[in-house]
C-alpha cells in the first residue's frame, strides 16, 4: 500500500464490507464479502475476497503498493518478441494503453534503462526499482509514437514496443497486458517538453529531449502519461474549438485526468490578452471534463538572461499571465522558468550549456531533460496537489 494507504473492515447487519482508503483517505471501494445466516458463513463475493486476501498478504510483508509482483498479468512471456543484436521489442495491439511487467534476473548486477515508443524513458533503476526482480509501468500508445503533428522519418513501429538497447540479458520476462480506459497525466507543451525523435546514432548529450520523454520513468503503473506536446506549437494549437493538438487531447479527456501545461516559448506573436483566452478556455475546458490541469511555466533560455527578462514578447509576460490564471482558477502551478534560471544561475551559463544540444540556448539534451523533468516531479511531491499519489 502507499505511506498512508490502509485496508479497513467493518460489520454491519448486511455483513462483512471493507475499504481501501488511500492517501488522501479517499476511499476506493467497498464491498460486502459475506454474511452469516444460521450460524453459517455465506460468501457474497468469492473473488474478491481471494483479491483482499492477497492485498493484506502483501501489506503484512510490507510491500510497497505499486510493487510489480511479476504473476499480476496474466499473459505469455513474451521476451522472444525482443531482438537481442537490436534490443528492440515489438508487440504489435492497437492505439491505446497497456501494462507491462518487467522480470529481472536475479542474478543479474546491473540493470538495464528501458525506453518506449519514441525514447520515452520508462525504467531507470536509479529512478524506480520497487523490488529486487520486477517493475511495471504503462505506456500510452499511439499511431505516431513520437510528436503528434510532426512528420519524422523516424516514426517508429506499429503497436507497442519496447527498446533495451543495453543488457537485454538481465531482462527474464515480459507480460502485456491491454488496459481500457486507465488514468491518464496528459501533457500539452512544446519542443522542450514532447517526445523528440529516438536518435540512437547519437550520443545521449546531442539527443534534442523533451522533459515530458523522460517524466514516465518516475510515475507508478497506476497512471499512463500521454504526450501532446509538439514542435513549434503554442497556445494555438491547443485552443479550444479547433486547435489541432487540442481535439486529440480532449476527445480522450475523461474524469480523474491530469494534464499539465507548459506554453510560451512559441507565443512570441500572441498579443497577452489572446494568450489569456486561450489558456484560461484550456483550463476550464479540463475542468468541465472532470479532470485537473496544472500549469507549468516554461523553463528558460540558456542566454544569460535575468529572471524577470525570460518569456517577454511585446505586452505579453507569460509567466504573470500563469500566476494570475492559476489563482483565478485555483489549481496548481510549478514555476519551472525559476526553478531553471536559479539551476542555470548556479552552474553558471557555460556549465548549464552542457545539458542543452551543443549550441542550442533552448533545447535540452538527455541529461538536461531528465534534470527537468525531476524538477518537475519534486514540486508535484512538494505541493501534493494530488498526482503526487501516482509518483513511485
Amino acid at each position: 500500500m502507499s505511506k498512508s494507504g490502509k485496508i479497513s473492515a467493518s460489520y454491519s447487519d448486511e455483513g462483512y464490507s471493507f475499504a481501501i482508503l488511500g492517501n488522501n483517505h479517499h476511499k476506493y471501494k467497498s464491498e460486502r464479502l459475506f454474511t452469516i445466516e444460521n450460524n453459517k458463513v455465506k460468501m457474497m463475493k468469492p473473488i474478491l475476497i481471494m483479491v483482499v486476501v492477497a492485498i493484506l498478504g502483501a501489506c503484512a510483508q510490507g510491500a510497497p503498493k505499486h510493487d510489480a509482483s511479476c504473476t499480476g498479468i496474466k499473459a505469455a512471456n513474451l521476451i522472444s518478441a525482443c531482438d537481442v543484436t537490436t534490443g528492440i521489442c515489438l508487440f504489435g495491439g492497437e492505439p491505446g494503453h497497456y501494462s507491462v511487467v518487467i522480470e529481472f534476473d536475479n542474478a543479474a548486477s546491473t540493470l538495464p534503462k528501458i525506453y518506449s515508443e519514441s525514447r520515452r524513458l520508462m525504467f531507470d533503476s536509479a529512478v524506480n526499482m520497487s523490488t529486487k526482480h520486477c517493475t511495471q509501468f504503462s505506456v500510452n500508445v499511439r499511431e505516431r509514437e513520437g510528436q503528434p503533428l510532426q512528420e519524422s522519418a523516424a516514426d517508429g513501429f506499429a503497436g507497442l514496443n519496447l527498446h533495451i538497447p543495453k543488457n537485454l540479458s538481465a531482462v527474464k520476462a515480459i507480460y502485456v497486458e491491454k488496459v481500457e480506459s486507465p488514468r491518464v497525466l496528459f501533457i500539452a507543451g512544446d519542443s522542450t517538453v514532447c517526445d523528440q525523435d529516438p536518435q540512437w546514432d547519437r550520443p545521449a548529450s546531442e539527443r534534442f529531449s523533451g522533459w515530458g520523454q523522460l517524466l514516465p520513468a518516475y510515475f507508478n503503473a497506476d497512471i499512463s502519461v500521454a504526450n501532446y506536446a509538439d514542435s513549434g506549437e503554442g497556445t494555438a494549437a491547443f485552443r479550444v474549438g479547433g486547435g489541432a493538438l487540442w481535439a486529440p487531447l480532449s476527445k480522450q479527456l475523461k474524469s480523474g485526468d491530469w494534464v499539465l501545461i507548459q506554453l510560451g516559448h512559441n507565443d512570441k506573436k500572441t498579443p497577452a490578452v489572446v494568450y489569456r483566452s486561450r489558456v484560461l478556455a484550456m483550463l476550464q475546458g479540463i475542468k468541465a471534463k472532470g479532470a485537473s490541469p496544472v500549469l507549468v511555466s516554461p523553463m528558460v533560455r540558456n542566454n544569460g538572461d535575468a529572471l524577470y527578462k525570460q518569456h517577454i514578447y511585446g505586452d505579453l509576460v507569460v509567466k504573470d499571465v500563469l500566476i494570475h490564471l492559476a489563482k483565478l482558477e485555483q489549481i496548481p502551478f510549478i514555476d519551472l522558468m525559476s526553478l531553471t534560471h536559479g539551476w542555470a544561475e548556479t552552474l553558471g551559463q557555460e556549465d548549464a550549456q552542457k545539458y542543452f544540444v551543443k549550441t542550442d540556448k533552448t533545447h535540452s539534451n538527455e541529461q538536461g531533460a531528465e534534470i527537468f523533468a525531476q524538477m518537475i516531479v519534486k514540486e508535484i511531491a512538494r505541493q501534493q496537489i494530488g498526482l503526487d499519489e501516482y509518483l513511485r
